[in-house]
C-alpha cells in the first residue's frame, strides 16, 4: 500500500497535519526524531542534536528504517518525516553518510509525491525537543528537499493555509494522482 512521506521544515506544521490525517482514519507514523529526543532526555542520554549529533543521526536512521518496515500494509500510510531526513541531517552536520544507509534507503521507497511543508515563521515554535531557531529550521528544510531530490523523489509543496485546507490539499492531490477520491481511508488500493 502507498507509503507517503511528509517532509519539510521543523515547525512547519507536519505533525499537526499528520495528526489531522490520523483523525480522518488514515494510518500514520509519528516523527521518529522528536520521540528519539524525548527518549534521550528522559534517559539522560547524549544522542541529541545539540550534544552528540552523529549518535543522534545514527539512531534516527535506524529507528526510521524500523518505522518504515513496521508500517501498516493497508491503506495510505503517512510518515511524519523518514530515514531520508537522517541522510539530510548528515549533510547539515558534516557527517559522511554510511554506504549501507544508501543501500537501505534504496531498498525502501516511498510512493510519490513526497509532500513538503515549507518553512512557516508564523507557526514556528521552540520546545524541549526543538531547541533550534527558525534559521536552522530553514537550513534543515533545504537539506531535506535536496536529499529527497537526490534520491529521485518528486516533491509537492503543501500550501501555508489553515489545517483543513492543507488536509484537503493532500487528499485531493493524492486522489488526482490515483485517479479517484478514496471513499474509505483504509480501503485497499
Amino acid at each position: 500500500m502507498p507509503k507517503l512521506a511528509i517532509t519539510g521544515a521543523s515547525g512547519g506544521g507536519k505533525s499537526t497535519l499528520v495528526a489531522a490525517l490520523a483523525a480522518q482514519g488514515h494510518h500514520t507514523v509519528a516523527e521518529v526524531g522528536r520521540q528519539l529526543v524525548a527518549d534521550e532526555l528522559e534517559a539522560k542520554g547524549s544522542a541529541l542534536p545539540w550534544e552528540d549529533r552523529e549518535a543522534f543521526a545514527r539512531l534516527l536512521f535506524e529507528r526510521s528504517i524500523s518505522a518504515f518496515d513496521q508500517a501498516p500494509a493497508d491503506g495510505w500510510v503517512f510518515f511524519d518525516r523518514s530515514f531520508i531526513e537522517a541522510i539530510a541531517y548528515c549533510a547539515v552536520i558534516g557527517m559522511a553518510v554510511p554506504e549501507r544507509w544508501g543501500e537501505q534507503a534504496a531498498a525502501r521507497r516511498f510512493d510519490t509525491p513526497v509532500l513538503v511543508c515549507p518553512p512557516w515563521a508564523e507557526i514556528f515554535t521552540r520546545d524541549s525537543e526543538r531547541r533550534h531557531d527558525f534559521e536552522q529550521a530553514c537550513l534543515d528544510h533545504a537539506a531535506n528537499v535536496t536529499a529527497y531530490e537526490a534520491a529521485g523523489y518528486e516533491l509537492i509543496e503543501i500550501p501555508r493555509a489553515p489545517l483543513a485546507d492543507r488536509v484537503a490539499f493532500v487528499l485531493d492531490t493524492l486522489a488526482t494522482l490515483n485517479g479517484r477520491q478514496p471513499s474509505n481511508p483504509r480501503e485497499k488500493r
